[in-house]
């Protein structure tokens, strides 16, 4: 038998008894001669060898708070609610992009179509995506901001993710929003952006962020898409959020204002063919958001954090 062979045997012999047998390293010494001051190193060399395979279920999940928000919104197919340690937005913003990477490496197989939106959360989710190719095909859904240098904008996102996985890609070479509504109809309809925003209908998932009209959430004022005087017009309208862009109430109504008719991108009806539509959103603050979300249908697949979802289900 050659001697790696002999070694790597070793190697999981003794990994075999620590992990699964629950021995400690004395108890390992005594019964294979090893010395003890050995058999730390020899786990160690187990693991850069991978003959140990260690998988943390982190970020945890609270299964019991899902099953609340499932049964009080059953027009949501699927919850998940990885647990934050502390309620800081940072904390917040890891804990989802992290877990949703997860999510999409579950859940994306070959062959599909991924509707991408933009945003941090997207953003977070897509840094912790790991790299290496997959046959997926993935289109940009909403215009550009223009303000990457603020925001996690729509085709610098579609880019990072499809070099990530080395797959082809579909941009929308568009802004988010123009100067009114007939420039507007005008875009949509030039052939490379109308075969652009249907082929997007067909996608398999959409993963977008979820906005909120609250002070220091509201994105596209601090773009400067939106004035000051702008933003107060849009929150007497009852706007508590917008997904996709498109600004809505907490019933979930999309409204008749001038933002929402200047928009260039796939819109919530576009998409409520799309089997599985996941909005990833956190920070308390946007439970409000969140929940105008559901009302209107727009999408089916929630990932939150805790702290949100417990927010959540107070207001209802």
């Amino acid at each position: 038998m050659p001697t790696d062979v002999k070694k790597y045997a070793q190697l999981a012999l003794i990994a075999q008894m620590y992990y699964e047998e629950g021995k400690n390293q004395q108890e390992i010494s005594e019964e294979t001669g090893i010395n003890r001051s050995a058999i730390s190193r020899l786990m160690t060399e187990a693991r850069l060898k991978g003959i140990v395979d260690i998988k943390i279920n982190y970020p945890w999940r609270d299964t019991e708070l899902e099953k609340r928000v499932k049964n009080t919104f059953p027009q949501l197919k699927k919850v998940y609610i990885p647990t934050c340690t502390d309620q800081s937005y940072e904390t917040m913003l890891k804990t989802l992009g992290y877990f949703s990477a997860k999510f999409f490496h579950d859940k994306v197989k070959k062959g599909m179509i991924v509707g991408l939106a933009w945003g941090k959360a997207i953003h977070e989710m897509i840094d912790n995506i790991q790299n290496g190719p997959l046959d997926i095909e993935i289109v940009q859904i909403t215009g550009a901001t223009g303000h990457e240098g603020l925001i996690k904008d729509g085709p610098l996102l579609t880019r990072l993710l499809s070099e990530k996985l080395s797959c082809p890609c579909k941009y929308l070479h568009v802004p988010f929003i123009v100067d009114n509504q007939m420039l507007s109809q005008a875009m949509k309809k030039e052939k490379v952006i109308h075969d652009t925003l249907q082929y997007a209908k067909k996608s398999d998932f959409t993963f977008t962020g979820l906005g909120s009209t609250k002070d220091g959430l509201y994105t596209l004022k601090e773009t400067g898409y939106i004035t000051d005087k702008e933003w107060i017009e849009i929150k007497k309208t009852g706007a508590v959020g917008d997904y996709l862009g498109v600004h809505y109430n907490i019933k979930g109504e999309v409204l008749d204002i001038s933002i929402n008719k200047r928009l260039i991108g796939n819109n919530p009806d576009d998409l409520k063919d799309v089997a599985n539509r996941v909005a990833i959103a956190g920070d308390k603050r946007k439970a409000e958001a969140i929940l105008g979300g559901i009302n209107g249908h727009f999408f089916n697949t929630l990932i939150t954090d805790n702290f949100t979802a417990e927010r959540l289900l107070e207001i209802m």
